[in-house]
């Protein structure tokens, strides 16, 4: 069912005033529906109909994709109350109109049309810019639906990481742009801020003000996750900003020390914070942008007092380049159980082969025989198992008892004369590859 114009406004309202997290998803999605019956642009298009576009440093995503971000309910309420309270405070200390240069707009103009369309004249001039012809349409229909015209509003189709401003136009009190992913990842957000920079004025702000993205010492215990920070490893804000668009490009480098102790289990996570505007933040868990990247712990080294390398590249699609410390080999003193010693499950080479793959986590290096790496493969066949599921399991988890019930979560429960017949069966299959 289609909300009026009155009862969108009302909810425009309510998305402004609302502690973080109460507004009801209802109400946006209603929003939503109501703003691509306007525009027809609807989020319930298939996304494969609506084409992104390549800017200069990144993917500016489709039309249908803008319209569907509307609908993460604490991201447009934090984003929106965020430049509401941003003009608000401009408005407050300056004598002459409020410029605000709005890039990457989407369908919808979601963080301020909104705000303009529930609000009384609000004393505002203001540059709207985006890559898609489809969304500059679409909001040229909102501002002449919500009866704007009497704004000083000026829409351009432009890839805004090339946009000039014009001598005659004056500096902007608020530039603002939500082109981005969590980790900074793919979108052009950190190329548009470097390049729009140069038309803030120097008081001016910037929406989102920060994005701090920190890194991670991380491990799984049973349902919990027992973390250590080990830095921020990179930060968009203002003089981030200014630093980049002056060439500053030491800024997309860091690193990041790993400390004293000994980390084995753990992996790395990545996060992402945002700091809207004053105490305004979106964390972990709120939304899209704040997903957590964990890698996997094979793709790890963490070698106590070196440092991982973080580099921002490829302004096509950007991304961060992460360097692990490379592993510290050294061969071995210490003597692998032998193929024949048994565990719970009375099955033989296991306890060997998991306490080889321990140890090389470890920084051990073991060589294996080529007649044993065939039994072994043998063995896991028999078992119904793939060895990339093998060793999958026996570099995640820390023990061998946790080993086997793993193992026998797979296989079932073996009676002793499918276990003795595995056990002959390797042994020969151990002889045989020898003598080849």
């Amino acid at each position: 069912m289609w909300i009026s114009k009155e009862q969108f406004i009302g909810n425009v309202q309510t998305l402004l005033s609302a502690k973080k997290s109460t507004v009801a998803k209802a109400e946006i999605k209603a929003m939503v529906d109501y703003l691509g019956k306007v525009t027809g642009v609807f989020s319930s298009t298939d996304m494969n109909t609506s084409e992104k576009a390549q800017t200069a440093s990144g993917v500016a995503i489709s039309p249908v994709q803008a319209a569907k971000c509307f609908e993460e309910t604490v991201r447009t309420q934090v984003f929106c109350q965020g430049v509401a309270q941003a003009i608000q405070d401009k408005m407050t200390h300056n004598l002459s109109p409020v410029r605000v240069l709005y890039a990457g707009t989407g369908p919808y103009a979601t963080l301020l049309l909104p705000l303009l369309a529930a609000s009384d004249n609000l004393p505002l001039e203001i540059t709207l810019i985006d890559i898609h012809e489809e969304n500059i349409n679409a909001v040229n229909k909102l501002i002449n639906h919500f009866g704007l015209e009497h704004y000083n509003i000026s829409v351009i189709q432009e890839d805004a990481t090339l946009w000039q401003k014009p001598p005659s136009q004056s500096d902007f009190d608020i530039v603002i742009s939500e082109t981005m992913t969590a980790l900074l990842k793919r979108e052009p957000q950190v190329y548009i801020f470097k390049h729009l920079v140069r038309y803030l004025k120097p008081c001016g702000v910037m929406i989102p003000e920060e994005v701090s993205l920190k890194a991670w010492l991380a491990k799984v215990e049973g349902e919990r996750q027992s973390t250590q920070l080990l830095g921020e490893f990179f930060r968009l804000d203002k003089q981030t900003s200014h630093a980049l668009s002056q060439g500053d490009l030491g800024y997309f480098k860091s690193n990041l020390m790993i400390p004293n102790g000994d980390w084995s289990g753990y992996t790395v996570k990545l996060t992402t914070d945002i700091t809207v505007y004053c105490n305004l933040t979106l964390t972990e868990g709120d939304c899209s942008l704040n997903i957590a990247f964990n890698f996997s712990p094979y793709d790890v080294v963490l070698e106590q007092n070196h440092p991982i390398r973080f580099e921002y590249v490829a302004p096509q699609s950007p991304d961060f380049s992460i360097l692990f410390p490379k592993a510290q080999w050294q061969v071995s003193s210490y003597t692998l159980p032998d193929s024949s010693e048994l565990g719970k499950l009375g099955l033989v080479h296991l306890k060997r082969t998991f306490q080889r793959a321990y140890m090389i986590k470890r920084g051990e290096r073991f060589t294996i025989a080529p007649h044993e790496w065939h039994a072994e493969l043998g063995l896991y066949e028999m078992l119904g198992l793939s060895c990339a599921q093998v060793s999958s399991k026996m570099y995640e988890l820390e023990s061998f008892a946790e080993f086997e019930a793993w193992v026998e979560a797979q296989v079932g429960k073996l009676s002793e004369t499918q276990t003795q017949s595995i056990n002959t069966t390797f042994h020969a299959n151990l002889v045989m590859s020898e003598r080849d």
